[in-house]
């Protein structure tokens, strides 16, 4: 419960978010914003959340969006400096209304828990869709067979087959860290963390089903084009090239 809850008066600040309506990002400029403080005492626990209304500049369509953040939810950087993490909930939900996977050859099962994670991510469900995230990941390296009793050993194993590089290998185990937490805290990413995971999926897909399979039709149909010598018959007379003039 918030111990003080006020609203600010100066909200002169605009900021790019996903318009639903534009379907893409445009300069919202904010039309009003309040902020509120807990703590607890006795614990030595503290933390705050904002709400804020933007307009967007392009279509004057308004979005909802609140952060939130307290002691206890932290992370450390590489120097042990604890930072906290602010977490961002925007309604409607910016991804759902414009991002859709390419599943042209990915397999079905795949494709359900895609589809029920921007469900969930339309629902502003940011736990569910970091779990729903998470599950994508698993199941891509179930799917190519990757050795490991743990997701981490297997993320291990998708980079040691060449079929990822070591940015997405890192960029998959965080998955996996937001995905744990989601699970078994109860803790969400943010929107833009989402956005990125979403975007590292993409690529996935595009690396390890899509681009195969379409390498794969272009092939077959190559070698129905050109067919082996022995289909072609060539007793026939020579082509000869005449110049315009002798």
């Amino acid at each position: 419960m918030l111990d003080t809850f006020t609203r600010e008066l100066d909200v002169a600040t605009r900021k790019k978010l996903h318009c639903v309506e534009c379907k893409r990002g445009t300069i919202h400029n904010l039309e009003a914003r309040c902020t509120g403080y807990w703590s607890v005492e006795d614990a030595l626990v503290s933390g705050g959340s904002t709400y804020s209304i933007f307009r967007c500049g392009a279509c004057d369509a308004v979005c909802y969006e609140s952060t939130s953040w307290d002691s206890e939810d932290v992370e450390h950087d590489f120097d042990g400096t604890a930072h906290a993490n602010v977490r961002t909930v925007q309604y409607p939900a910016p991804v759902s209304a414009h991002f859709t996977f390419n599943t042209e050859s990915t397999p079905g099962r795949l494709n359900d828990i895609l589809d029920e994670m921007l469900y969930a991510l339309a629902g502003s469900k940011m736990t569910l869709a970091t779990v729903g995230l998470r599950l994508a990941v698993e199941f891509i390296v179930k799917d190519k067979k990757c050795s490991g009793k743990t997701l981490d050993k297997k993320i291990e194993d998708l980079r040691a087959q060449n079929l990822i590089d070591e940015d997405q290998r890192d960029l998959l185990h965080r998955i996996r860290k937001k995905g744990n937490a989601g699970a078994h805290e109860a803790v969400g990413m943010s929107v833009n963390e989402l956005i990125a995971g979403m975007s590292i999926i993409e690529g996935l897909l595009e690396k390890l089903y899509n681009g195969p399979a379409r390498h794969e039709a272009t092939i077959r149909r190559a070698k129905q084009l050109l067919k082996d010598d022995g289909d072609q018959d060539d007793s026939g007379p020579p082509l000869l090239l005449s110049s315009k003039a002798e």
